[in-house]
């Protein structure tokens, strides 16, 4: 019987829309929590910091993780839309922690656009390709938005499915190899997936 794959929920949150899609993906999902925060001698950055970070592509310091992400079979990095780019914050985050072999996931919360250049970003910093990525707005998060997050999970329900599988196949295959082959093959196994945001929201 295969193990549930692991799987871990990494955000960076300023206003705290992002934490609260973070937190409810994770509680959907049965999944560890990594908020990313900067180290306490930082404090908070201005508006103006958080935006020329963003801009400029500039990777921040961050506190030491709590989880080793390349310890999970699936990866979701959260993040807030920062004047159309990826907060320095989370690139930190992402340039110090390899994800190993696991699968990522993007979600993102913005003032009315950016997601896509943002999602391009996060994928040229972590070198993967997203399974899957959800994009809530500020308006669709107050409004309500447990039904993009029920589609979202729902993706990533059949992904963390999928890596399952394929062991549970080779072991019916190596029970019928080892039920109709001779005695001296019985032991040969076969070779086995931001309205624009304007402001650091999110």
């Amino acid at each position: 019987m295969s193990t549930p794959p692991r799987t871990l929920v990494v955000f960076h949150s300023r206003t705290g829309h992002t934490r609260q899609i973070g937190r409810l993906v994770a509680t959907k999902l049965g999944a560890d929590v990594e908020e990313i925060t900067l180290p306490a001698r930082a404090g908070t950055p201005s508006y103006a910091r958080c935006a020329l970070g963003a801009l400029l592509r500039c990777a921040d310091e961050v506190k030491a993780a709590r989880h080793d992400p390349a310890a999970y079979d699936l990866v979701l990095v959260g993040t807030p839309v920062w004047f159309w780019s990826l907060p320095a914050p989370v690139r930190g985050w992402l340039e110090a922690h390899p994800l190993g072999g696991a699968q990522v996931a993007f979600f993102c919360t913005m003032g009315g656009s950016g997601a896509a250049r943002v999602f391009a970003q996060m994928r040229g910093v972590c070198g993967k390709r997203p399974r899957a990525t959800l994009a809530l707005t500020e308006a669709q998060v107050a409004a309500g938005p447990q039904a993009a997050i029920d589609a979202f999970v729902a993706r990533l329900s059949g992904l963390r499915g999928a890596t399952a599988r394929p062991a549970a196949r080779r072991t019916r295959a190596e029970a019928a190899e080892a039920a109709s082959a001779p005695t001296a093959r019985a032991g040969k196994r076969r070779r086995a997936h931001s309205q624009d945001a304007r402001s650091a929201t999110g």
